[in-house]
Parts: C-alpha cells; structure tokens; sequence
C-alpha cells in the first residue's frame, strides 16, 4: 500500500502516478493508431517534400509550413521528428500514430510526477488521470501535426521539473546536471512550438511556490536560481532571431484569424474576452466538441455586451478567490497561473495567430487547469466525512470514465479526410474550412461547378483568409478566367503583402487583361518586400 499526502513526495510514489497516469492515457489514445493523414498533416507531411528526405540542414533551416502554403513558422524540432518518421515508416501513417500515443502517455506521465513533486501525490494522480481522459486532448493525439503539442508539452514539463528540482537542491554538482535539463528541455519545447516564450514567466510561478512553501527570501531565490532565468530568455532571443530570418519575421503565425484586428491590442482583447468563456465550457464540460471553431459558428463580439461582462466577472472573481486563499490552497494560484501563463500566447491578445480557437490549443494549458482542479478536489475531500468522501470519490471515478470512453469514441473522426470533413459540416455546418475542402475535393474529382460554388461559400464566411483566396484565384486563374482570378488574388495580396504566390498570378492576369500599369505596380510592390526583379512571363 503507498502512502500518499506527503509534500515531499518518494520517488516510489513518483513513479507510481507517472505509471498509471501514462498507462490510463495509453488506453485512451491507442484507437487512433488506425487513422490517415487529415487536414493539415497533408500540406505539412504527405505532400511536403521536405520532410520525405532526413537532411538536417534543409529540415532546419526550412518554415514549418510549406513556402507555397504561406511558409509560416519555424519548428525545426517538429520537422526533424516527421522526416525520421517518414522515412522509417515508409510514409505511412502508423508509425506517426504510434509515436503520437507514446508521447501522450509521456505527457501524462510528466503532469502527474510534476504535480506531484510540486505538492503531493494524490493531487499528482488526479492531475495526471484527468489530464489524459480530457476528450479536448483528441485533436492533438488523433491526428500527426499534433505531434508538435505533444513534443512541446514534453519540453516544458522536463524544463519546468528541472527547474523546480534545481530550487529545491541548494548545492552540489546535481545542480549543473538539472540547468542542463533545463537547456534542453527548453530547447525542445521551443524548436517544437512557440509555447516556451512563456517559460519566464514560469520560472517566477515555482519561485513564489517555493517561497510560500520554505519560507526562503526572494532575494535568497534570485540569488542561486537567476542562472534559469537568464538561459531561457537567452534561448527565447536566440529563437526569435532565426524565426525572424527563416519564417518571414519575428511573430509571422500565418495571418491573424477573421474577426481579429492585427494592429490593435484592445480590439483584440475584446474579442477573445466572451470567447474565454469556451475555454471554460471546453474543459469543464466538453459535451459539445467540434472539429473547428471559426466565424459564425463562434462569433467574434468586438462591441462590449453582456458576454464581455460575464467573462470579466469570472475572471475577476477567480483570481481575487485564488489570491485570497493562496495561503490555505497554493496549488490552486499555481494551477491559475499556469494556465493564464501558458494560454497567453495563443490566446490572441498578445499576438494574432489564424486561430480564434481551436481544441489543440488548451493542450498544454490545460496542465494548469487539472493541477487546479486536483487541488479544489483534494482540500475539499479531506474536509469531508468519509461517507460523502467515498461519494466524491465515485463521482469523479465516473467523470473520468466517461470522459475517457468520449475520448475512445472521438478518435475516429480523424480517420480520414471524409470521415473528418462530413463531421465538421455537421459540427460546424458554417465552417469555411468544410466548404473549402469539399470544393477542394469536387474539383479534384472534375465537378468544377460544385467546387466553385463551395469555394465561393467559403470565401463568403471567411473573406480575409489568404490562402483560401489564392486557392480559389488560382484555379480561376490557370483555366485562362482572369476576371474572377484578379479581385480574389488581389485580396489575397491586400490581406498579406508577403504573398508572392498570390501577387505573381495577379500581375500576369493583370497583364493578360491589358492593365500592364497595374500589373507592374503589383510587381514593384512585392520588389520591395523580396528584393525581386520585375517581370511577367
């Protein structure tokens, strides 16, 4: 029998809930071993050519999306794990599928030791059996580009276990040993995804855990654990300064999502104030999931109302409760500020990103949320008779059961392209992406006319989506129709004025029409964002 509630949790515990923690979400995962590529694995593996050769060099120094789809982003960590993936499986689906399981029980595992090593183990084994039940995790672990989450995931929860160790031993040689760790769990997590420019931040959460728990200064903390901070801003700039020279800038994330201002801070912000209300449906009570959250399925509210008052209060009253009682219940403030911390980044407010929201992205701040509701968990059982004890236990049992069993039953909606998109029409019948991709397929399959009409719906839900213009005004374009080609390759070029792929085909079409002049300025412009030369072929 183990022993569990200590603060100092044994290593026999550890690996205990590590255990069990990685098995539960082994079993939850495993169904999606059967699935395809989908979606966004196809631009960014199947037909990536990049990724079909393990050369480390042309992996590094190549965006993760493919130049002709945007060529956003820079995650050399992700790409390189594709390519060996691909190549050892012989491009199958499989071995991705497979790696993908391995590395969600992985995850698991990292939440319930960290919490655990944070505070104790049975918070630990809640966390970690909650965290791998949670069906909004099945977007990341039923299809490959999930793998970045994941790896992400991985990084930081190695990072931040190292660094929490490291605080707590004072001297000694294991204290080089654990900043290694750091490094590189640092480095893994951000060659993988952006989430790591958060880690700082981090840093300083553990910092005043540790000094609520030893009582030790700040100064004292600063003094011996600096080190930890310094590398990782330093690993953060070191980042920034490559994506900006391989990914088209600093912040480049593809285009900022319909309904988001890029150049506006507070417009933003009042977006994404009522849509922080999903974040709490999605991981208290993901009944409803889908496949895609986009414009008029969630609808941006830019004009404050009484939604923007509701999530206001919330976020309000939360963190003036979890602050009031930080003393009683740490776990909770740490568990807040987790995932305040780790949310921040894809959250829109402090960049834009394609995304509104997207289930994939409370991946890893969801940590945050199962180390705080572990904690409401914990503090509440051990105030209760045993009898409504037992009950609570049971309660939560089923929870988890069922949540898992939706987890099992959800994975097969990433089987393929088909299953996955007749899905997202029925979960989000006003999808832009569902209508482009069944307009992509009919005019694959020769139906010209109902791959123009769904395209066409699909640019009318989402008219500020580059990629989409171009796809549509290409098509348009190479069958010789220059008049529906020009507006929709040219707003593809007004709404991202790096789209050389789009401004290209503009000027020529331009040109075929007899406005040289304008075609000409088009081509000027883009000179002057590339460095090109003029010419139409």
């Amino acid at each position: 029998m183990i022993a569990i509630g200590s603060i100092r949790a044994s290593r026999r515990e550890l690996i205990f809930v590590f255990l069990l923690a990685a098995s539960v979400a082994l079993l939850v995962s495993l169904p999606s071993i059967g699935n395809g590529f989908v979606l966004d694995d196809v631009g960014v593996i199947q037909e990536n050519e990049t990724v079909h050769e393990l050369s480390l060099g042309r992996l590094v120094t190549s965006t993760y999306w493919p130049v002709d789809k945007g060529g956003a982003m820079w995650r050399p960590a992700a790409l390189v794990g594709f390519s060996m993936q691909w190549v050892l499986g012989g491009g199958s689906p499989l071995l991705f599928h497979l790696v993908n399981v391995v590395l969600y029980a992985l995850v698991a595992g990292l939440v319930a030791s960290v919490t655990a090593r944070l505070f104790d183990a049975r918070l630990g084994l809640i966390a970690g059996i909650l965290f791998a039940v949670h069906p909004v995790h099945v977007e990341v672990t039923a299809n490959v580009v999930g793998q970045t989450e994941l790896l992400a995931a991985v990084g930081y929860l190695i990072a931040l276990w190292a660094a929490w160790e490291r605080i707590q031993t004072r001297s000694g040689p294991a204290r080089y040993f654990l900043m290694g760790v750091v490094v590189g769990g640092l480095v893994l997590s951000l060659a993988s995804k952006e989430y790591l420019v958060t880690f700082p931040a981090v840093v300083l959460v553990l910092w005043w855990l540790h000094r609520m728990q030893d009582r030790e200064s700040a100064e004292g903390i600063l003094s011996r654990e600096w080190p930890v901070l310094a590398a990782s801003m330093a690993i953060i700039g070191s980042y920034l300064t490559f994506r900006a020279q391989i990914a088209y800038g600093v912040t480049a994330t593809g285009g900022a999502a319909a309904g988001l201002d890029a150049h506006s801070l507070s417009s933003r912000s009042a977006v994404m104030l009522p849509v922080s209300l999903k974040w709490f449906e999605l991981l208290f009570a993901p009944l409803r999931l889908s496949a895609n959250y986009e414009l008029r399925h969630l609808v941006p509210e830019p004009v404050f109302g009484v939604k923007h008052v509701l999530a206001l209060a919330l976020w309000i009253g939360l963190l003036v409760l979890a602050w009031r009682r930080r003393r009683e219940l740490p776990e909770v403030v740490v568990g807040t500020a987790l995932f305040l911390v780790t949310i921040s980044i894809v959250s829109n407010v402090v960049v834009p990103t394609g995304v509104i929201l997207a289930e994939r992205l409370l991946f890893l701040p969801s940590f945050g949320w199962a180390v705080a509701v572990s904690g409401i968990l914990v503090a509440g059982a051990d105030k209760m008779e045993s009898q409504a004890r037992r009950v609570l236990v049971i309660g939560v049992s089923i929870v988890a059961l069922l949540a898992g069993l939706h987890s099992v039953l959800r994975a097969g909606v990433w089987r393929d392209n088909e299953v996955f998109f007749n899905r997202l029409l029925k979960d989000a019948p006003n999808s832009f992406r569902a209508h482009w991709a069944v307009g992509e397929q009919a005019f694959d399959r020769g139906d010209s006319i109902l791959g123009e009409r769904e395209m066409r719906l699909a640019v009318q839900l989402n008219p500020d989506h580059p990629y989409l213009l171009e796809d549509l005004g290409l098509r348009y374009y190479v069958t010789g129709r220059n008049e529906p080609a020009i507006p929709l390759l040219d707003r593809a070029v007004a709404v991202d004025s790096n789209r050389l792929s789009s401004a290209l085909p503009l000027a020529r079409a331009l040109a075929r029409g007899g406005g040289t002049a304008r075609a000409l300025a088009v081509l000027d412009a883009m000179a002057g964002v590339h460095g090109q030369t003029r010419g139409i072929n």
